[in-house]
């Protein structure tokens, strides 16, 4: 049948659609199955009880996007690689690069890497806050490294305090294209392929954390983002 003169076409493959907080975001032109529809996302306010809930989905296995002092990030339980490969799923990354894993604080890291003098100095001074620092892990003693951040965002940090343990997360946009700064378009970019969206309004910062390595026997700035770099270092 041809279209009707003057209507618009919907473009091949439309992203998932923008919905209110507490409703459902489902990509158009698929009917809806009976049991668990994997292309359909939960976007919640991001309120105490909600938060709550997405703990507990979390802890099931679960993918979230919710945001951070910088941009929304999308994240599952760092220990549970049933979970994680699912986040590596739907940020559509290989997986030979590593995850940030985002901490409440130093306590949350030093089971699983190397806290050092001068990365204690920096948490200190710039947590919670858009500084990722790359450590040596613990577990392998094979040179491995762990990248951390704890997020300067009360929803973010509450997550984490309640969950209890670190977060794998990045920020919440297949890899290579531009990341979210609010709910809607964390929706448009990976909807389909995570399960909550928890949305607490646009981020902030609006840039990507600076990213300092530690691990090595000079520190390295991997990235430049919302802080500085000459700021890291004391004069």
């Amino acid at each position: 049948m041809r279209p009707r003169a003057g209507a618009p076409r919907r473009p091949i493959g439309a992203g998932t659609l923008a919905v209110g907080a507490g409703q459902r975001a489902q990509r158009p032109g698929r009917p809806r199955p009976s049991g668990p529809d994997p292309d359909v996302t939960e976007r919640w306010p991001a309120d105490s009880v909600h938060v709550a809930r997405a703990v507990e989905r979390l802890r099931l296995g679960s993918v979230i996007a919710f945001p951070t002092d910088t941009l929304y990030a999308v994240g599952a339980r760092a220990r549970d690689p049933v979970a994680v490969a699912r986040l590596y799923h739907a940020k559509q990354r290989p997986t030979g690069q590593p995850m940030i894993w985002l901490v409440s604080g130093r306590d949350q890291v030093e089971p699983d890497a190397l806290v050092t003098d001068a990365a204690a100095d920096l948490m200190r001074r710039f947590w919670p806050g858009p500084l990722t620092i790359v450590l040596t892990a613990r577990a392998h003693g094979d040179g491995r490294t762990i990248a951390v951040r704890a997020p300067d965002h009360q929803v973010a940090l509450t997550l984490l305090r309640s969950l209890g343990e670190p977060i794998a997360s990045s920020s919440a946009n297949p890899a290579g294209q531009p990341p979210p700064v609010d709910a809607n378009q964390v929706i448009a970019a990976i909807g389909d392929r995570i399960d909550v969206v928890l949305d607490g309004g646009p981020c902030h910062i609006g840039k990507p954390s600076t990213i300092v390595d530690l691990s090595g026997p000079a520190p390295r700035i991997l990235r430049q983002g919302a802080i500085e770099a000459s700021k890291l270092i004391r004069g």
